[in-house]
């Protein structure tokens, strides 16, 4: 038989026990709550982000329609980091089609080299960079190529954008800041053109192609060109 003492220090720690228990249930459902609210508030401060920044850019692309006054490449530049920095391809495939027709309209300004995209290529403070962005560019391009149907109207000047965008940017030979003065500047050129032709064959750039194949009209009467967008598979995916 225990003696009433015993039961009363054996009720004790029982009891000590359970508020123990349930101290560390309080303190894990408080950790959880936290836990869940941050989750919550980086959510909705990542949805607000990614917001102020779309509209931003369609802000840009809005007063770009309007043609007031040529962009700079810089702003071009800028633009595009914001929209790689959160793009998804179903929520901002407009968007890039934008960026695209700006930058392709940059290049073909005449005696403008603040306005060509490609003059950013000279800066040493944003070279790298430069290359990186414009690789994500044609890469996403790529994507849009293996989803597009080209019996659709609006789906095949998307393909003749993408194929104009993976042509312009992998060749030198239409880029107007290589003119005059600036051939001299071809070599290192050509080479960034080969580091960006690199890449893309590396993520998978020949199997876009061979999807691509009977988009566009082909000519077998014409000898291959060096440019490896424009030819592929002996087939001729650009037309100049």
């Amino acid at each position: 038989m225990f003696t009433v003492s015993q039961t009363s220090r054996a009720w004790f720690i029982d009891r000590a026990r359970q508020a123990r228990e349930e101290r560390l249930v309080q303190k894990e459902r408080e950790r959880a709550a936290l836990e869940i609210q941050a989750h919550v508030r980086s959510f909705l401060c990542r949805r607000r982000l990614q917001r102020d920044i779309r509209r931003e850019i369609d802000e840009f692309f809005k007063a770009d329609d309007s043609g007031s006054s040529k962009r700079s490449a810089l702003c071009i530049f800028k633009v595009a980091r914001k929209l790689l920095f959160l793009f998804k391809i179903k929520e901002d495939n407009e968007r890039l089609e934008k960026l695209c027709r700006s930058i392709l309209s940059s290049m073909d300004a005449e005696n403008e080299p603040k306005v060509w995209y490609v003059s950013l290529a000279l800066s040493k403070d944003l070279t790298f960079l430069w290359i990186k962005q414009i690789k994500a560019i044609l890469w996403y391009c790529c994507e849009f190529l293996e989803q597009l149907k080209p019996e659709i109207l609006q789906d095949s000047r998307l393909i003749t954008l993408c194929l104009t965008m993976l042509v312009t940017f992998t060749d030198t030979s239409t880029w107007k800041i290589l003119r005059g003065k600036g051939e001299s500047l071809r070599p290192a050129m050509n080479h960034i053109c080969a580091n960006i032709m690199g890449h893309l064959n590396q993520r998978g750039f020949y199997s876009v192609m061979q999807h691509c194949e009977g988009l566009l009209p082909d000519w077998d009467s014409l000898s291959p060109h060096h440019n490896p967008v424009r030819w592929c598979g002996g087939k001729r995916w650009y037309y100049q």
